[in-house]
Formats: structure tokens, sequence, C-alpha cells
């Protein structure tokens, strides 16, 4: 039996959260955000999957843990022995999730309603970066709608979109606290840096990258000279975060050892590979990142074509950005502050790049829509010189065909089902394990297994991982020997009784040296699952 799946929302509920929440937008930003804000909804909600959730491990981490909010259990990772205190994710989304469960407890009926949250966030977010192009880039109403709407509406996107990711979430309080960033750099006043502050420090408690817009918003009002202000906001920020930082710090000791990788918080877990190892392996990891996102970008802008010349137009492009950029500075400084801050951040971080790239995309799309505008007013005045002017014609030339790369990127990729497929593939490969775990284990036992955030949404049992994360894995991967003696301590740290891999999960080679030895504990093969994943039965020291 495979997991669950829930029905698609009902079209009252959906015309009603909808009216709900345009409405409060078109409040703060008129018609043409509020327009740009009910496309993109109407286009993500009707792309929105009915697949089983949890089945990317982020998604099903934030279920549970908000599940646990809404029982009155505290902040924990519930499906984990022990349930130990959570720390790894911030806790703005799985409160936001928490609220929800507490009034639709039925799981996975609820998720009929967890299903609308992302498709609103995101229609807003659309609508907010639509009126602060306008209002703080100065760009046209047409230009920001369409930078804004599209990039919302970009596959890579809409893939995160359709899964309960705290991206969307981010996306609304970051755009909120650049909007206060500006009031507060043009204005000055007590009040309004220390909104910006308390803003700005939420959106590090949805995600934790949202951290480096602090210093972006203090560095951006000390650039203004306004020296009290910095400081307020600064201190309403901390005031803000440490509740969060404290609580992380000081309940980390209650994760078993090697579960600190995966569960662990975000800064000790690089730091302790960069005292390790020094700036170069930050270098390395820099080196690959850029090389893996121009690829990236190449592919979602320029998908068909000559191979060869995409390098080339992806550094157009990125000539574009860095002419928005100096168009922003001058008018929504905060923003080319933190875009710079994260860019740096995202460069050295050892997971693939582009997801963090995706989770700011609308903001991206106005840099890049002033930048095209700016090439396009140099192209068009002829007190230029020809060769800067044609210059500048090529600049937007190549933004242009980026924008059809794009559309067309997105559209085949929509038309083909991409928009979920990763989903149904992860459920597909993990319903032979949730399968095998309920029929064959009791409720009162431990489970080990790839994907365990999943398999105990939908068995009720205890899990726990069969892989230690760490930052060196990114560049090199883990050899088979190292995977065994990680997967032997989580073994014996989660004292599991069943160990049960799925086709896909790389540690089934691994599994297979610990099978004998001197060593506890040993893997006894039981059973075999449909597609090639191994059930096992747990051997600990007698």
């Amino acid at each position: 039996m495979t997991a669950p799946r829930a029905p698609r929302p009902r079209s009252a509920t959906l015309a009603s959260a909808s009216a709900s929440a345009l409405g409060a937008l078109g409040a703060l930003g008129g018609v043409v955000p509020l327009a740009t804000a009910a496309a993109v909804f109407a286009i993500v909600i009707a792309l929105t999957s009915s697949g089983p959730a949890g089945v990317f491990w982020d998604d099903g981490v934030y279920l549970i843990s908000a599940r646990s909010l809404a029982a009155g259990e505290g902040y924990r990772f519930a499906h984990l022995p022990g349930a130990p205190s959570a720390v790894h994710f911030p806790p703005g989304w799985p409160a936001l999730l928490a609220v929800v469960w507490a009034i639709v407890p039925d799981f996975p009926r609820n998720l009929e309603i967890f299903r609308l949250l992302n498709p609103l966030l995101i229609s807003a977010a659309a609508g907010l970066a639509c009126a602060h192009g306008i209002r703080q880039l100065g760009l046209t109403p047409a230009l920001s709608a369409a930078a804004s709407g599209f990039f919302a509406l970009t596959l890579p996107v809409l893939v995160l979109t359709s899964v309960l990711f705290a991206e969307p979430l981010f996306l609304c309080v970051l755009i909120v606290a650049l909007m206060l960033a500006d009031r507060a750099t043009a204005h000055g006043g007590a009040r309004l840096a220390l909104v910006a502050g308390a803003v700005a420090g939420l959106a590090a408690l949805v995600r934790s990258t949202g951290l480096v817009l602090v210093p972006a918003l203090v560095l951006s009002l000390l650039i203004s000279r306004r020296f009290r202000d910095a400081a307020i906001a600064a201190g309403t920020a901390a005031a803000v975060l440490l509740p969060w930082q404290w609580w992380s710090a000081s309940h980390t000791a209650d994760l078993a050892e090697p579960l600190r990788g995966s569960y662990g918080p975000y800064l000790p877990w690089l730091a302790d590979a960069v005292r390790e190892q020094g700036v170069p392996f930050l270098a390395s990891i820099a080196a690959q990142n850029m090389a893996s996102m121009q690829r990236t970008l190449a592919v979602v802008f320029f998908p068909v074509g000559v191979r060869e010349v995409r390098p080339l137009l992806v550094a157009i492009i990125c000539v574009v950005a860095v002419l928005g950029l100096a168009v922003a500075w001058q008018r929504a400084r905060t923003l080319v502050l933190f875009l710079g801050a994260y860019a740096l951040l995202v460069a050295i971080w050892p997971y693939a790049p582009d997801r963090f790239a995706w989770a700011v995309w609308p903001l991206a799309g106005l840099v890049l829509g002033a930048g095209t505008h700016a090439a396009w007013r140099v192209a068009r005045w002829t007190p230029f010189a020809l060769a800067t002017r044609l210059a500048a014609g090529t600049v937007v030339a190549v933004a242009a065909l980026a924008l059809g790369g794009s559309v067309f990127y997105s559209a085949r990729g929509v038309s083909r089902g991409w928009v979920d497929i990763a989903q149904r593939r992860n459920a597909a490969r993990l319903g032979p394990v949730v399968d095998w775990v309920q029929r064959h284990t009791p409720m009162s036992a431990v489970i080990a297994c790839d994907g365990e955030p999943y398999v105990h949404l939908y068995t009720g049992r205890r899990v726990v991982p069969v892989h230690v994360l760490s930052p060196d894995e990114y560049l090199a991967g883990t050899p088979i020997e190292q995977a065994a003696t990680d997967l032997r301590a989580l073994l014996r740290s989660g004292r599991a009784d069943f160990a049960v891999l799925s086709a896909g999960a790389g540690e089934i080679a691994a599994a297979t040296l610990l099978a004998d030895g001197p060593e506890f504990p040993r893997l006894i093969p039981l059973d075999t699952l449909p597609g090639g994943g191994v059930a096992y039965r747990v051997l600990h020291a007698p």
C-alpha cells in the first residue's frame, strides 16, 4: 500500500482564502501588484500537487515539528527516539503550520489546507515585489509586474512552491523587511528603525539565510548617517533572534552526536569543517558553487541553442544584473547590500546553490528588469557614442533572449509534469518502505531508514536516519567505509530495531559491511522490497 493521497482543494475554499489574501495585498500595493498576485495565484494553484507530504525531508521535518507545537509538546523532533528539541530549522514556518494543524488536526486530510499556504504566499510575494519595483526601483508598472510575476512562475520556483517548504513565507517577510528598511533609510526615526529591525529578525526566524539581512539593514542606515537608527535596528533584530539562538545552542546536546550532522544547528556544522580544513575548503566550495550556478542559469535562460555560447550569454546576463544593482543602489540600497551578502553566503555554503537562488528569484527578476531598462535607455539615447549604444543594445537583446528562453523552459517543464516529478518519484521510491514497515513492525519499533520523516508521518513509528550529513561530502562524497561507520553509529545511538532501505538509498552498499564482524550493531537481512530495497533486523550487542 502506498501513502494516502489527499483530495485537491475545493473551489469554495480557494475562493475564500484567495479573496482575503489578495484583498489585503490590494490595500498595500494598488491595482497592478494586486493583478500580478492574482495571476500568479491562479497559475500556481492550478499546478499544485496532490501527492503526499514529507518526501523531501525538509517538508517532513517542518510538519512533524509543527504537529509537536500544535499538540503543546514544544518545538521537538517528535519522530526521533526521545523526541529531542528541534534545533535545526528556525521556528517561523513550523509555527505557521502549527496554527493550521491546531485548527485542522486530521492528517493527511489537513494537507488540503496546507497546500493553500504556499500558493497564497508566493502570490503575495509576487505582488509585494511588484509594488517594491514600482515604488522603490522606479520601474514601470508593466515591467515590474512582468519581472516579479514571471520570475515567481519560473519552473524551479513552482517546484519549491508545490512542496511545504519555507521559501515563499521567507520571501514575503523579506520583501516587507526591505520596504521598511528603505523607509527607515530615507525618512529616519526610531519607530521605523525598530519595526524594520524586528521584521529583519523575523526573516531570519523563517530561514537562517535571512540572517544576512540584519547587517545589510544596519549598514544601509550607517551609510545614510543614521547612527542612532542603526543601533536601534540592530538591537531590535538581536532581541528577536537571541531567544532562538539561545534555544538552539542550549538544546543541541539533546541530540545524539551522530544526529547532529543532519539535525543540529547550521553554524557549528560548517565552522567545525572550516577550523579543520581552513580557507581552502571554502574556496573549493565557492569554485564548485559558481560553476554549478553558471550551468543552472545556462539551462534556465538558454535551454536551446549552441552550448558553447551559453557561458558568454550567462556572463552578459551578469552584466545586466550589475547594471540593475547600480540602479538599485541609488533607490533601494538595503536590497543591494542584502543580495551581495546573500550571494557571498550561498557561494561558500556546501549545498547546491540554486535552491538558495530560487528563494529570492522574484527579487532577482526586479534587478534584471532594472538593468535591462537602464541598458535600453542607453541604447536609445543618441548623445552616447554609437559603440556604446550598440553594446547596450546587445545587452538588451541577450536579456530578451534569456526571457524567451526561460518562458520556453518553464512552459516545457509544466507541460511535461516537471513541477512535481521529483515529489512523485520520491514518493514511489519510499512507498515500499512505508508498506513494509506497516506490515512487519510493531508500533513500538524504531526504524532506521532513508526518508525517515516521511516514514514516520505515514506509519507513526519512531525513526532514525541512515546517513550522517557532513560538509566534506559536498565536495568529495562519502567513502563506503565511512558510510558504514556512520550507519553503525546511528543504529547504535537510536537503538534501532529494523533498518529498511529503499532502492535509491546510497547506504545499501554500506549496509553489506555490517553483516558480520566483531562490532555491533549488525544487520541481518530479512526481506527484499519491490524495486530493490532491503529490510534488515538490527542485532545489538548481547
